[in-house]
């Protein structure tokens, strides 16, 4: 693909990608399928509509998402159609000691999506990134709000599918593109990983979501530097992911550490 070809494919309008999903995702759990051309956040956009009747099953995706939000509310942006921002609203349930486990969940389905439509092979780094060839490709974030009849959560997910070399935001990511040599269709992409979130199993079996975590983490047996508030740095091997979803690294000296994602400002494997 040259210059002019990519450039028109990222301007290309949303009516097909919303015609695609909404033939491919009839029979799930997806209701409300919404494609805009350009938002700051889709999560913020949904986020903002807690309180709105039949919220639960919305879907909101953009190819232009201009301020994305990710941990610790850092923020970024990617060029226009080099990457598929998407939101789903998701019920709460009446367990929120299992609301950890809900942004694994959408890691795991997002590296099947990823596999599926793409041939790649894509792994979990804890907590919330999905790495292809060792870079990372996809970044997750989950938000809580409380709604009437029941809390909800808004899963979001940004995937990097056109980006050039040059585009993208560290040396330590990539995009799928990059990875296959060749353009992504979106569609593809977009309607496997929602149809893996539809069908996740979270939480009425955690047990399995968690099988299914470990078995994707990469994090797991290597050594990583966790950096945690106030300036503490733990030092160690990611030797478990525990029944809370958090990970936990043993030091040189045997001593085990348990953190939360919430509780971990960065983690960075070191072999």
């Amino acid at each position: 693909m040259d210059d002019q070809q990519n450039a028109d494919s990222r301007g290309a309008g949303t009516e097909p990608l919303r015609t695609a999903l909404q033939t491919e995702l009839a029979d799930t759990r997806w209701h409300r399928i919404e494609v805009v051309d350009a938002t700051g956040s889709t999560n913020a956009d949904l986020m903002a509509r807690a309180d709105e009747p039949g919220i639960v099953g919305t879907v909101r995706i953009t190819t232009d998402q201009t301020a994305g939000r990710g941990r610790h509310a850092r923020v970024w942006e990617a060029p226009r159609g080099t990457q598929v921002a998407i939101s789903a609203v998701l019920p709460a349930g009446d367990a929120p000691d299992r609301l950890g486990w809900l942004s694994l969940a959408t890691g795991t389905a997002a590296a099947h999506a990823i596999d599926r439509a793409t041939g790649l092979s894509a792994v979990l780094k804890w907590p919330n990134d999905v790495l292809v060839d060792g870079k990372k490709v996809a970044g997750i974030l989950a938000e809580y709000a409380s709604a009437p009849g029941g809390g909800i959560v808004v899963v979001g997910i940004g995937i990097n599918t056109e980006m050039s070399a040059e585009e993208l935001p560290v040396p330590t990511a990539t995009s799928l593109r990059i990875a296959t040599g060749r353009a992504v269709d979106v569609a593809a992409v977009a309607t496997e990983y929602l149809r893996a979130l539809a069908d996740q199993r979270w939480p009425d079996d955690i047990d399995a979501v968690a099988a299914d975590y470990r078995d994707r983490c990469d994090t797991l047996g290597r050594r990583v530097r966790l950096a945690l508030p106030g300036d503490k740095t733990i030092v160690g091997t990611a030797v478990d992911i525990d029944a809370d979803g958090r990970i936990v690294v043993e030091d040189d000296h045997g001593h085990r550490t348990t953190a939360a994602a919430g509780d971990v400002t960065h983690l960075r494997t070191e072999n």
